[in-house]
This record gives C-alpha cells, structure tokens and sequence, in this order.
C-alpha cells in the first residue's frame, strides 16, 4: 500500500474510489467499509484509496485529557494495507482543516487531487466543518461533479453496531474478551494509550 502524506505526491493516483475517516483500531465496522471499498475498486477497476488523519481529529478538537487512541497511525495504515487497500492519504488534522468546509474538502482532496469517481459513505458519517457535509448534501455535490456516492449499510453485530468508543471503553475497562472480539485481532496497548486514562 502507498502511503502519502501530500496531494502534490498524488500524479500517479488516478480514476479511485474513496473511503474517508479516521479508522482507528480498524476494527469490524472499518474492515466492513474497507472491504466494500476494495470490492467496488476490482468491481469498477479503480484504486482504492483511503484518507485519515494524523493526528486523531478528537485530539485537535476536544483536548479531553482521557481520550487515547487505539492504536498508532502506523498500525493502522498496516491494517489497512492487510484489507488489500491500494493507498492511504494522510492529512494533517489542524483547526486549518477542521474548519474547511465540506464542499472545499471534497473538492481539493478527493475530486482534484484523488480524481475520484466513487465515494464510500457510512451510515450517519459527516464531512467538513461542524459536520456540515452529511449523506444527503455530499451526494448532491457528488452528483454535480459526476462521482457516484455508495452508502454503505452499518456493520452489526448483536444487533449494534462496532464503533471505536466502545471498544476504547472495554481497554479502560480491561475487558480484553470484549476488546478483541470487536477488533477481531488480538489488541496489542501501545505507549500512548493509558488504561487507567
């Protein structure tokens, strides 16, 4: 997997389909969206490019002193790479970005420097500042600009969906079981994450 950290790296990139989030943990619910992104990128004979952020946006945003990630960006993007994705964009998260609006964010990453002609959507997911871009005005601005938007349906398991809150509340807990049956790896801690956080 080619990981880049700057769109003026991105001329070899063209004709892909495009998941955006942070992943962290790459967990169930992120292999569900990576598998449908790797599916539609064969199905469509696109590349399938993932953008996140370093650092986590939670970190910029919310400076709440017991947030910690699951795991660092390298494992991540090593997960990624195991789901058989072709790229990953990293971006710089800052307030700059946090506070782009969603039709600027589109438009300079996943449409001029990702030539994207698919965009992935999960349920409920936002883009851009205040999480002004939602399922229903991106696919609009897609639509004008020829990319299909893909909503992908929830992953569940139990009937719930696997969201990183709650596996990050099983590791304050130390209740590993439950930890790794929603990652679905054996979770190793890394030094930046702190149980008793």
């Amino acid at each position: 997997m080619q990981v880049y950290r700057d769109i003026e790296a991105l001329t070899e990139v063209r004709d892909s389909v495009v998941a955006i989030g942070s992943f962290d943990g790459v967990h169930l619910g992120h292999r569900h969206i990576l598998q449908w992104l790797c599916a539609t990128a064969r199905e469509k004979n696109l590349r399938s490019v993932v953008i996140t952020f370093d650092p986590h946006p939670r970190e910029v945003l919310q400076h709440d002193p017991a947030f910690f990630t699951i795991n660092t960006l390298q494992k991540n993007l090593s997960l990624m790479e195991e789901q058989g994705v072709d790229a990953a964009l990293v971006l710089p998260f800052t307030q700059a970005l946090a506070s782009c609006d969603y039709r600027d964010f589109l438009q300079r990453y996943v449409i001029d420097a990702l030539h994207a002609k698919c965009l992935l959507m999960g349920p409920n997911h936002t883009v851009g500042y205040h999480k002004g871009g939602n399922g229903e005005s991106i696919a609009h601005f897609c639509a004008e600009r020829q990319v299909q938007v893909l909503p992908i349906p929830e992953y569940m398991m139990r009937e719930s969906g696997v969201h990183s809150a709650a596996i990050r509340e099983a590791i304050r807990k130390e209740d590993w079981k439950t930890v790794n049956e929603l990652l679905g790896y054996a979770y190793e801690p890394h030094p930046n994450h702190s149980a008793e956080k």
